[in-house]
């Protein structure tokens, strides 16, 4: 298919690191198509950090919880030659079908009365591959348009802050007690789920070893609806920055520490070295392949799905990660030699 001159609209119901996973294939897609319209379909909230990408031509955001968040995305399907919906969508897979875009594909529901609305089911799910996710992606919207999108899809691209959300990051990385001029460390302990959140008392003692023995401040980031005993962080940031803000925060930094989860995409896009922490789901899938160290104990019960972690009473992949295993990880991205004080 020549998709020169065509509209096409890419849909993408999860959150951060998921956006950013789609950014190799999106770029392939400009590159080889250059005339052609690329509409990207996300939730509002940290869609900034795609806005000034150069190859999105429109970014579409669903506003859920506000009236009619969901609808008011409608006129951005208006006119479109392809929708690929990479997550069941069905108000909208609906609105595809009333509006007559000739090539509708997704991920179906079997059984469903939508799923009939598809014009192309397609065989990929990220879910159940074991490959990178943005290879996943790329097959995706491949096999979605009839198209081949080869080539490297292992480095993920981020917005950068502009002049005045990098100057507001020095500032706050100030008032936290940090030198934004000299090296520091980034710990960013949780996730969207609180069962796949770091424990805090590893996270201290982590704290402890890399200022102790390398010299380096932490500074801690995270959401303002965990704040809950991290006060054991001398310099912390959490719940103060704004979503552009974190992204200059990390990109400063000489090295980010996280779980497996949005900070850990962002540093993946900026080529930050990044200590990935992994509990209930694949290295293989999420992990950022280039300068990153990835930390996954393989319990018998890993990987697992949603539905599977949330009825997890103790959820060992994450809870025994421990902060020694995780400093020598560091020790060993950035090749530093440590105090033995």
């Amino acid at each position: 298919m020549d998709l020169n001159g065509k509209k096409v609209v890419i849909t993408c119901g999860g959150g951060l690191g998921d956006m950013l996973t789609f950014t190799p294939a999106l770029r392939r897609l400009k590159e080889k198509w250059p005339e052609c319209s690329v509409v990207f379909l996300t939730k509002y909230g940290t869609h900034e950090v795609m806005a000034r990408l150069p190859y999105v031509d429109k970014l579409a955001c669903i506003r859920r919880g506000a009236f009619m968040g969901r609808y008011r995305v409608l006129p951005d399907l208006w006119g479109a030659d392809a929708i690929v919906f990479t997550d069941w969508q069905p108000q909208l897979l609906m609105a595809a079908r009333l509006f007559g875009i000739p090539v509708r594909a997704g991920l179906g529901r079997e059984g469903h009365k939508l799923d009939s609305c598809l014009t192309c089911h397609i065989k990929y799910d990220v879910m159940k591959e074991t490959d990178y996710a943005a290879l996943t992606h790329a097959r995706i919207i491949s096999e979605g348009l009839g198209v081949d999108l080869e080539g490297d899809m292992s480095r993920l691209e981020i917005s950068l802050p502009n002049e005045k959300e990098s100057m507001t990051a020095e500032v706050l990385l100030r008032e936290a007690g940090i030198n934004p001029q000299l090296p520091y460390v980034v710990l960013s302990p949780f996730t969207s789920y609180y069962k796949r959140d770091w424990p805090l008392a590893e996270a201290g003692k982590l704290v402890n070893y890399i200022e102790r023995k390398m010299g380096m401040p932490v500074v801690a980031i995270g959401n303002d609806a965990k704040t809950q005993g991290t006060d054991i962080f001398t310099h912390s940031l959490i719940g103060n920055t704004s979503i552009m803000e974190l992204v200059e925060i990390i990109r400063r930094a000489a090295c980010l520490v996280t779980p497996d989860s949005g900070p850990m995409h962002v540093g993946a896009a900026l080529g930050v070295p990044t200590v990935a922490l992994f509990s209930k789901d694949l290295p293989s899938r999420w992990a950022p392949r280039h300068n990153c160290k990835v930390i996954y104990l393989e319990v018998s019960c890993a990987p697992c799905n949603d539905e599977e972690m949330h009825r997890c009473q103790a959820p060992i992949c994450i809870n025994n990660i421990r902060a020694e295993n995780v400093f020598k990880g560091l020790q060993e991205l950035l090749e530093v030699e440590v105090s033995k004080a």
